[in-house]
């Protein structure tokens, strides 16, 4: 996902209730969608949610205009890798990344003067920067360096795999017992990854090894998504999630910006309006807009109905390939993509023993 960028939010319950997390309760859904809120800078305390005054617009039309703000969202994500595909051919993956989020960055500026968001703390600095890090730079850098080879909708299916390494990342680092029915998903889940990497043949990886090396970088996306998600999590809990949205992304811009200069020289004046257009759009309505609309989706829309809504990302993918490009999936890149959905819905599935992470530092 993309998640370009998505962030990956905890239960609002959970943290209200001042529970810990459990891995395979945290869910690819846009940046950021706890409610969980932070005072005012200039108060000098955090408070707790009631106490905050939500400044957020609403949609209006009731439970189904927040449905179809999901879906919409979703749907621009899906699009962001055929979008990035498209600009490739005029700009290198770095520049992309940077021009993206420079792009959003007033955006999400705009937005935290005029809801009067919170400013993050001195003491919170350095894991916001390892958030943007992580959340923002790598997995933009991965992306975009993978959809050089790979295929928009082997993309797509191979990013959606992040709850599975959360998983295995929590299990690893914090000794969460992973459920047999998690097991399961995890391995259902590389296995269907190997299937859409290696077209159904070993074969794959002597006949087009530059597409097995992108599809292997867009995998790695979420692995460093899950680290995000993990990081993330204290933030979330002090902070409204759309703020540590906001600075997440000026501090993963401010990190692109090196990638990019070694990019350099670059004809700009050879890109072509449609390439600019693009680069807008990733940057306005794939990087700030949905992540608004899904965060406003998320205050009225339970989490697990939300979730379904980002399994429909590679399928909506592959049908805007189709649809476009007149191009339709191999059978191994639409049985694979369908195993690996299956192990990605079971391996988030919250194992009876629980736990949650408990050795996250705050």
């Amino acid at each position: 996902m993309d998640t370009g960028a998505r962030l990956l939010a905890f239960s609002a319950d959970d943290i209200r209730k001042g529970k810990a997390c459990s891995g395979s309760q945290v869910l690819c859904i846009f940046a950021e969608r706890s409610p969980v809120l932070a005072a005012p800078e200039s108060s000098g305390i955090i408070r707790s949610p009631e106490q905050h005054i939500d400044h957020r617009p609403q949609l209006r039309g009731g439970t189904a205009a927040y449905h179809l703000g999901l879906f919409l969202a979703s749907a621009i994500w899906a699009s962001t890798f055929i979008n990035i595909k498209v600009v490739l051919l005029q700009l290198p993956p770095n520049t992309i990344a940077f021009l993206r989020f420079l792009v959003a960055c007033p955006a999400m500026g705009v937005y935290l003067l005029c809801t009067r968001q919170p400013a993050i703390r001195r003491q919170d600095w350095l894991r916001l920067a390892a958030c943007g890090l992580t959340g923002a730079t790598l997995y933009n850098f991965l992306q975009n360096q993978g959809l050089r080879y790979a295929g928009s909708t082997d993309a797509a299916i191979l990013a959606a795999m992040a709850p599975v390494f959360l998983a295995l990342l929590a299990w690893l680092l914090f000794k969460e017992r992973i459920s047999r029915l998690q097991t399961l998903g995890i391995v259902v889940a590389l296995a269907g990854s190997a299937l859409v990497a290696t077209n159904g043949s070993l074969a794959g990886f002597a006949l087009n090894p530059l597409r097995l090396y992108g599809d292997s970088l867009v995998l790695l996306t979420g692995l460093s998504w899950a680290v995000y998600s993990i990081l993330v999590k204290s933030l979330l809990e002090r902070y409204p999630a759309t703020t540590v949205l906001a600075y997440t992304t000026f501090a993963g811009t401010l990190f692109l910006l090196p990638l990019s200069l070694t990019e350099l020289p670059i004809n700009f004046a050879a890109v072509t309006l449609s390439g600019w257009l693009n680069i807008i759009y990733l940057g306005l309505f794939a990087s700030a807009l949905t992540y608004l609309i899904w965060n406003l989706a998320l205050s009225r829309i339970p989490v697990v109905t939300a979730a379904a809504y980002i399994y429909l990302i590679p399928v909506l993918t592959a049908v805007m390939v189709a649809v476009i490009y007149r191009q339709l999936p191999g059978r191994y890149i639409v049985v694979g993509g369908l195993v690996v959905l299956l192990g990605t819905y079971l391996a988030s599935k919250q194992g009876s023993a629980g736990g949650g992470m408990k050795g996250i530092a705050k």
